[in-house]
């Protein structure tokens, strides 16, 4: 499978979230949302987003694989205790990489023995370096 043929999935609580969400399909990028609450799930509905994963985060049992190939994962970082449980969920989903999107300055080794590749630290709301680095490195795989 390529990696053109993986919907990249976002957990988007937050603006910051929504706009990289709002980025993605501007760019025509197969997208899908991971929602553990119903007005997670309303937002991204409004958004356009076809696919939404639901994980319950009350609990430590993994959730199911979606159906549907997932490739990168990001994760806009609500809580601390939430992103750590939402990397122990979605770990299993897939190979590619994992980013974890933060203003806080929670040890990033936590993060990473947790599944995320990359945790990214930000003091903007302005995130579409991240839709650069990401067609960027699509780009690439197709050659």
């Amino acid at each position: 499978m390529q990696d053109t043929d993986r919907i990249v999935t976002v957990f988007a609580p937050n603006t910051m979230g929504a706009d990289f969400v709002r980025q993605l399909r501007g760019a025509g990028l197969p997208v899908a949302a991971i929602s553990n609450n119903v007005r997670c799930s309303a937002r991204m509905e409004k958004l356009g987003v076809k696919h939404i994963w639901h994980v319950n985060t009350s609990r430590t049992k993994a959730a199911e694989i979606p159906l549907l190939p997932v490739g990168r994962i990001y994760v806009f970082e609500q809580s601390f205790a939430l992103t750590c449980r939402l990397l122990q969920q979605c770990r299993a989903w897939t190979y590619d990489p994992i980013t974890v999107i933060t203003k806080q300055h929670f040890p990033r080794s936590i993060y990473r023995l947790l599944g995320a590749d990359m945790v990214v630290y930000t003091q903007s709301d302005q995130v579409s370096f991240l839709l650069t680095e990401l067609i960027y490195s699509e780009q690439r795989s197709t050659v």
